[in-house]
Order: C-alpha cells, then sequence, then structure tokens
C-alpha cells in the first residue's frame, strides 16, 4: 500500500496493512465527526467520543505488530491521556444517568416518605452532579484548545497518513489480521475462564478490559471498510460486548453505592437524615450483585466463540 493510499473497502487478498489503515481511518474519522458535538455537550456526543478513542487504542493494541512498536506505544499513550480526560467528564454524565434511573425505582418502591424528601435527594444526586458534569466538560473543552491536545490529533493523522509498517503488514490480511485476533480471543477468554468463584475488583476490571480490546479489534475486520471475516468474528466482538456492558453496569452501580454512602456521611455531618441515602446504596449493591450473576454465562459464550474461531480462522 503507498502512504496515504486508504481505500474506500478492503477486497480480499489485501495486503495486512492496508486492511488495519483502513481500519483505523475508519474510526479516525468518526472520532472527529463526534468531536464538535461532544465540545458542544450535545447528547450522547461525549459516548461515542469515547468510545472511539477506546477503538483507535483497542485495534491499535491488537493488531499493532504490523506498525512501528514504538510509534503504536507512544500513539496508545497520548489518546489514553484524551481517554482520561473524556472519562472524567462521562464518570459523571454516567452517574447522574444511573442516579434518574435509581430515583424512579425507589419512588416506585415507596423510599422517600415525603416529596420533599424525593426532592431533597434528587438536588444531592443529580442537580449537584449535574452541576459537577458541567464544570468538568468546561474544562475538558479547554483542555483540547491546548497545543499538545491538538498535536495528539495531527500525530495520529500523521502516522496514519505514513505508516510506520513492520515486514507483517504485506502478508494476506484474513491470515495475519485473523492470526492477531485469535490472540486477542485468547486473551480475554482465559481471563474469563481463570477467574476465581469470588474476584477481586481488579480482576474484574482486567477482564472487562480484555474483552472491550476483543470486541473492537473483531468489530474493526467485520464491518466496513474492512469486511475481512464473518459470523464466526463477529460471534467475538458480540461476546466482548455481553461481558463488557454486564461488567460495566456491576461497575456504575457499584461506583453509585459509594457516592451515595458518601452523601450519607455528609449528610449525616450536617445534621440532615441520611437513612434514605443507605437504602439507595443498598438498593445499588443489591442491583450490582444481579448484573455479576449474568456474567457466568456471558463468560461461557465467549469461551465457546473463542473456540471456533480458534478451530476456523484463516491460516
Amino acid at each position: 500500500m503507498e502512504s496515504g493510499d486508504v481505500p474506500d473497502a478492503v477486497d480480499a487478498g489485501a495486503d495486512a496493512g492496508t486492511a488495519l489503515v483502513a481500519a483505523l481511518v475508519a474510526v479516525r474519522d468518526r472520532f472527529h465527526a463526534f468531536l464538535p458535538a461532544a465540545l458542544a455537550d450535545e447528547p450522547d456526543a461525549l459516548h461515542q467520543l469515547r468510545t472511539n478513542v477506546r477503538r483507535l487504542r483497542s485495534v491499535l493494541a491488537a493488531y499493532g505488530a504490523v506498525l512501528d512498536d514504538a510509534v503504536v506505544t507512544g500513539l496508545r499513550r497520548r489518546l489514553r491521556e484524551l481517554g482520561h480526560e473524556l472519562g472524567t467528564v462521562r464518570d459523571l454524565e454516567v452517574r447522574v444517568q444511573v442516579a434518574e434511573s435509581a430515583l424512579v425505582d425507589a419512588d416506585e418502591a415507596g423510599r422517600f416518605t415525603s416529596a420533599a424528601e424525593r426532592d431533597r435527594i434528587r438536588g444531592i444526586l443529580i442537580d449537584d452532579e449535574q452541576a459537577a458534569h458541567d464544570r468538568a466538560h468546561a474544562r475538558f473543552v479547554e483542555r483540547q484548545r491546548l497545543p499538545r491536545a491538538v498535536e495528539r490529533l495531527e500525530e495520529l493523522d500523521r502516522v496514519l497518513g505514513a505508516p510506520p509498517f513492520t515486514e507483517r503488514a504485506a502478508r494476506d490480511a484474513t491470515a495475519e489480521l485473523g492470526k492477531l485476533l485469535d490472540r486477542e480471543a485468547g486473551r480475554a477468554a482465559r481471563r474469563a475462564s481463570r477467574l476465581p468463584a469470588e474476584p477481586s475488583l481488579e480482576e474484574l476490571h482486567d477482564l472487562r478490559k480484555a474483552s472491550r480490546r476483543l470486541r473492537y479489534a473483531a468489530e474493526a475486520v467485520t464491518e466496513p471498510p474492512v469486511e475481512a471475516f464473518g459470523a464466526r468474528a463477529r460471534a467475538l466482538a458480540d461476546a466482548g460486548d455481553d461481558i463488557h456492558d454486564v461488567l460495566g453496569d456491576h461497575r456504575d452501580e457499584l461506583l453509585f453505592a459509594e457516592h451515595l454512602r458518601r452523601a450519607a456521611a455528609h449528610a449525616a455531618h450536617a445534621g440532615d437524615p441520611a437513612e434514605v441515602l443507605h437504602h439507595l446504596a443498598a438498593d445499588a449493591d443489591a442491583r450490582a450483585a444481579a448484573h455479576l450473576a449474568k456474567l457466568s454465562d456471558a463468560a461461557d459464550e465467549l469461551g465457546k466463540a473463542a473456540s471456533a474461531w480458534h478451530s476456523h480462522r484463516p491460516h
């Protein structure tokens, strides 16, 4: 592939370098499409922007052997920095969304003794957090104007415009990328199969990251412009997505429960009633446990999908 020559669609028989750069350019372009809306804080835009940063990092990690290792490492580090900036805002956004749903459930369950209590709790869990989100978003926008942020995106464009290929880039895309996808599938499946009966939060977090990377790696080679693989690779993406969703929902509820208990402590210190906040925290813990109960089935499906891919992938 000539430097900067990115096809609209990758044909069968393409080399690994052509396929990888086409996949990365597609994600880069989606990132730029969402950037203005995210800076304007339009609904779901920041979430989509963060997702595409994660896609870029995951695809680089999964198929990085096709490119120079030092370049990939440096680019992933700078994208991780951007991901952290986005995460600060997105975590607050998610907390508000979780709180909205939790307050609806609590209201239906009769948790509040009065409308005044409900409004007081809403002020703590939603109004105050929304204000914190707005401040964090304003800081995020300011950071994107800094030279470091501009250089970060320019570096991504430079790498994709003149890819630093290794010798593996000239190999057949289906064989080479299939082999690298197999490595990602095995990595995620092993993490899932080795979880103890009572996994730590760190172990669950590691599995979530591995499953997310597998999902994005598989989607990169099953969706336009790189439709190199079919149903078995899509099954890997689906299995990774299921585990990521289960553990993401689990994490969101645990973090919300921690937030509720901190809010209860602050309320008690101020002499305000805190009992309802403790009840809401217990409800969040229960929802977290319900999400985690789905992990075993999701892990089994991941193992099956990884085994099917390993047995039938192109060589």
